[in-house]
């Protein structure tokens, strides 16, 4: 071989070898993202894959496919991917917990049962919620992490104001319609619509008389621009919408342990700070949705009270049997997580404010 054959064969090789991956990857995970309003979950998802792919040293590849983004089918069809994780379909999902099977995850939906955002925080990360995600074992999942995905939910309304539990006598109310939601609305007199995640139908149906309120969250408020058709917004936190990432159990248990590990733990991470900068987004929504007029109503402890009074025998008589009498008083027994060092102080100081207004209602 001359010296210019050889200096052309150096290079070819040093070109292939350039455009070779490093390391095929082992482990491939394609993750589907069963919502369509991902706001920070979609950065939080991508900074997972960046953890696990890294941590791993690329034996362990992440696809996320926006599922619900992308499928004409809508979210009917999205709320599937819990039974393609399940059957290994696909090796990983996240989905809204309504669509789950597991009756206990509907406890979130139960009105007045967690307390605030730091209530809610240490029930997702202490006994309680690894019960819950163990939860999913038996559908052949392995629970990862909640994260909130929209959080904390009140109820929006046309022209009434919801100051006590009387106020909502007669009121057709858009809800997710599950046993949970559906059972507390009646019990106060309100007429429960089912609507699902169609979110896109409600300001024409309110507009059209078919709904005089709806639970809702601040951000989706915002996002469907509601305020053309609602002028309250009531309850605040009485209620919270949560999410769950999952992985099939089988695939999951697969993996060296340290891999599990890896996953595990990067899962967490993302989800705590999902969590952070989702209630920092209903803030958002909440500062420019009141900008454009829209009120928002506050009880007072006397009010907060007479709801969780008037909501007793609904519990007995219902939510106790979906939930279990054990969860509530789990639940009830939990103590607030510390405050989340996640989420901004200019969050805090707004907070300072909420509690200012409510007390000078």
């Amino acid at each position: 071989m001359n010296r210019r054959s050889q200096a052309v064969f150096l290079l070819l090789a040093l070109v292939t070898a350039l455009a070779a991956p490093a390391r095929a990857a082992t482990y491939h995970i394609r993750w589907y993202l069963g919502h369509k309003n991902l706001d920070y979950f979609e950065e939080a998802a991508r900074d997972f894959k960046k953890v696990v792919e890294t941590g791993s040293k690329g034996d362990i590849d992440v696809t996320i496919v926006l599922k619900a983004n992308d499928d004409p089918q809508g979210p009917d069809h999205v709320s599937k991917i819990a039974a393609e994780v399940a059957s290994g379909k696909i090796e990983m999902g996240h989905s809204f917990l309504d669509v789950m099977g597991d009756p206990r995850l509907h406890a979130f939906e139960a009105p007045y049962l967690m307390r605030n955002y730091r209530h809610v925080e240490g029930v997702i990360e202490g006994p309680v919620g690894a019960n819950l995600l163990a939860g999913l074992q038996p559908q052949g999942l392995k629970g990862l992490s909640f994260t909130f995905s929209g959080g904390a939910n009140g109820i929006a309304t046309v022209d009434r104001p919801l100051r006590t539990p009387e106020d909502l006598k007669g009121l057709k109310i858009g809800c997710y319609g599950d046993s949970v939601d559906q059972a507390w609305l009646k019990s106060l007199g309100a007429i429960p619509v089912p609507i699902g995640r169609h979110l896109g139908s409600i300001a024409s149906m309110a507009r059209r008389g078919q709904l005089d309120g709806v639970i809702i969250t601040w951000r989706n408020f915002e996002r469907e621009s509601l305020d053309t058709a609602f002028n309250y917004f009531n309850l605040p936190n009485s209620s919270y919408l949560l999410t769950v990432t999952y992985i099939n159990k089988k695939y999951f248990e697969s993996m060296p342990k340290a891999y599990r590990d890896l996953i595990s733990k990067a899962s967490i991470e993302a989800a705590r700070v999902e969590r952070a900068r989702t209630i920092e987004l209903n803030e958002d929504a909440r500062r420019e949705e009141v900008s454009k007029g829209v009120r928002a109503v506050y009880l007072t402890d006397a009010n907060r009270r007479r709801f969780v009074a008037a909501l007793k025998p609904v519990y007995k008589n219902v939510i106790d049997g979906v939930l279990g009498r054990a969860l509530i008083q789990k639940i009830e027994n939990t103590k607030d997580a510390p405050e989340n060092p996640l989420i901004p102080e200019a969050l805090a100081r707004s907070t300072q404010l909420a509690k200012a207004l409510k007390a000078s209602e």
